[in-house]
């Protein structure tokens, strides 16, 4: 699922563009300033964002310029009341991937990121530590070459942390993100998970840390 990041201060705005690219099977989180926005930004690492230019806190170009800065890979489409071509010049050569002038329309916008989406160089492939995690072909492959495969269920509880990386994650939560409400589960189904993916990470397995009482948190 490609995970997309909307910096957008209009809150109507922002919601629109959430449904629409839920609906349209991207991973969404909004940021309401360009301060939050790079927040996120480094704690999400979205393959694409969505910028508005005019932004309490940091403002759009400065945004676009620090992201430019720690990645040249990310989707960028600038999406803003500011269509003068100048403005347009500069957010291009800023390193904006496409620069789209309000009003818009719902059905460009959406094909504008899809075609971004394209272009942008994904990789499923994460570091955790010294381990490389294949989210897609579900496997751990450790330095020495071994790999290990992960189960359906341990890949989204392992990825799950990994979104969530350096911050604690209620077992509830886990829960709630991983299985259906209908299904007939233990309370302690997310310790088992747990316990799976650190046996398979073998000597790694420290890097899930247990907050006694609380959950559990991935810190590399």
């Amino acid at each position: 699922m490609i995970r997309l990041l909307i910096v957008e201060d209009d809150e109507k705005i922002a919601r629109l563009l959430e449904i629409l690219f839920e609906n349209n099977g991207f991973e969404v989180a909004v940021a309401y300033s360009g301060t939050e926005g790079w927040s996120l930004f480094q704690q999400i690492k979205p393959d694409i964002t969505v910028l508005d230019l005019m932004l309490p806190g940091i403002d759009g170009f400065e945004l676009l310029e620090k992201i430019r800065s720690v990645d040249e890979e990310v989707g960028v489409v600038v999406l803003t009341a500011r269509g003068e071509i100048e403005n347009r010049i500069k957010g291009l050569k800023k390193g904006a991937d496409d620069y789209i002038p309000k009003p818009f329309h719902l059905d460009e916008l959406l094909a504008r990121v899809e075609a971004v989406a394209k272009r942008v160089k994904r990789t499923d492939l994460i570091a955790i530590g010294d381990v490389v995690f294949n989210s897609d072909a579900r496997t751990l492959t450790f330095p020495d070459g071994r790999s290990v495969s992960l189960s359906e269920r341990e890949q989204a509880v392992l990825s799950y942390l990994i979104k969530n990386e350096g911050h604690v994650v209620k077992r509830e939560e886990i829960i709630e993100a991983i299985w259906n409400d209908s299904e007939n589960i233990s309370k302690n189904i997310a310790d088992v998970y747990v316990k799976y993916i650190r046996d398979k990470l073998g000597e790694y397995g420290y890097v899930i840390r247990t907050v006694r009482g609380v959950g559990y948190v991935l810190k590399p």
